[in-house]
């Protein structure tokens, strides 16, 4: 069922008000670069697993950036962060990057994910607990079709899985699978009951927007909230700036606001704060935006970027472009508004909100300094940030915002596949 709503205009960016301040430090670096890594929470430890690092710029720093899809887990132990990262028992499906993971009561769920050797896409889940003393891997219920970079979050004891992409190692396929006998692959709405697992997963409903990969997602109270996206389908990659809101009790649809700006492509993990706030971190900007009804519109707004001119940056990333900028959606009045940026520029970073900590993993940067060390494509730099409510919330975002204006909307990244490195 679909409640229509009139009134998702974006706002205008130059209204946005400064919702959350921020304050940027680094957290343990991880052991390697890495990016699109996944994970959750197991008591007080923070876990992550897989992910990909392309290697271009490991001569800068050797044996930190070697190329190559991951299967190592780690976890830091947010009540001890000066210990660092500790080694895990590996993943035991096949290494990838962009899996669906999220935690519930105290244990990681894990499926999907994609790499550039066959099947390509996967399907196969796996569940992380501590038992004791002990890191303990079990097989879950596969994903009735292949699928990466969806979104995911819990509600309860049941886990959402929204939209994603296939891949069949040339091309990612949200408007339809590989096959294209699964139409509008990305915007179909999966339910996974942790209470009953021998019933698998179970197709609840179709988004009647775009379909997507990478929507910030988050359950507040009865409700589903998907925010925007990425559609990486050739032969026109754009953003997806349609967000929407699901109540799985009644099965009704309502569509929210656009985004303020044509930005799009947020990083998995849990980017709730207060039961109210989704952050969202510092997604692309695409020459167009792609509309629910198939047709396209230029990108409009203009997100943020540092001044960079005084960081070195690799050749292999020179004329790599990416954002700084930190929007926020209020579910409570249904509008957003923006949060301190980012210090460095990044593309759709895990997220985990931990109380009124963040820490955001690596995504794909252009190269950045942090207090003087170079940090690369795929960093292992972990970013960690102490939220708070503005007390400036007054003020419009362009007199807070502590990034460089960008110079509005640009083209797509200079790399083949922008958030896909080959």
């Amino acid at each position: 069922m679909l409640v229509m709503d009139t009134v998702h205009a974006p706002q205008p960016q130059e209204s946005l008000r400064q919702l959350l301040q921020i304050t940027w430090s680094a957290a343990p670096p991880m052991p390697q670069g890495m990016q699109d890594n996944d994970g959750g929470l197991i008591g007080n430890y923070l876990v992550m697993a897989c992910g990909f690092c392309h290697g271009r710029d490991d001569d800068w720093k050797p044996g930190v950036y070697p190329r190559g899809f991951l299967d190592k887990v780690w976890a830091l132990d947010l009540k001890d962060e000066d210990a660092g990262w500790v080694r895990l028992p590996d993943f035991p499906g096949a290494p990838r990057q962009e899996m669906q993971g999220v935690s519930v009561n105290d244990e990681v769920y894990l499926w999907g994910g994609f790499s550039y050797s066959a099947p390509y896409a996967y399907r196969d889940g796996y569940k992380l607990s501590r038992q004791g003393e002990q890191w303990v891997w079990s097989e879950l219920p596969s994903l009735p079709w292949p699928l990466s970079c969806g979104g995911i979050c819990a509600h309860g004891a049941q886990i959402y899985l929204f939209g994603g992409a296939d891949y069949d190692g040339e091309q990612f396929c949200s408007l339809a699978d590989r096959t294209s006998r699964i139409t509008r692959l990305g915007s179909r709405l999966l339910r996974f009951d942790t209470r009953k697992p021998g019933e698998g997963w179970q197709e609840v409903s179709q988004c009647p927007g775009t379909p997507r990969v990478a929507p910030g997602m988050a359950a507040v109270g009865d409700t589903l909230y998907l925010i925007g996206g990425d559609l990486i389908d050739p032969p026109e990659a754009c953003t997806v700036v349609d967000s929407w809101s699901f109540v799985p009790q009644t099965g009704c649809w309502q569509r929210l606001r656009d985004l303020p700006v044509s930005v799009g492509g947020f990083g998995s993990g849990q980017i709730l704060f207060q039961d109210r706030y989704l952050l969202l971190a510092a997604g692309f900007q695409r020459p167009k935006v792609r509309n629910p009804d198939g047709t396209t519109r230029p990108a409009y707004g203009i997100p943020s970027r540092v001044d960079r001119t005084s960081w070195k940056q690799h050749p292999s990333l020179q004329g790599v472009t990416y954002f700084n900028h930190v929007w926020v959606y209020d579910t409570s009045s249904g509008l957003f508004g923006t949060a301190t940026p980012l210090p460095y520029d990044d593309n759709a970073p895990s997220s985990y909100v931990v109380g009124d900590t963040w820490y955001l993993f690596p995504g794909e940067t252009g190269g950045f300094e942090w207090e003087g060390e170079y940090f690369g494509h795929a960093p292992e730099f972990v970013l960690k940030g102490r939220l708070e409510l503005s007390d400036r919330d007054g003020m419009k975002a362009d007199d807070v915002d502590g990034g460089a204006a960008g110079e509005g909307p640009v083209g797509p990244d200079v790399l083949s596949l922008p958030r896909r490195d080959r």
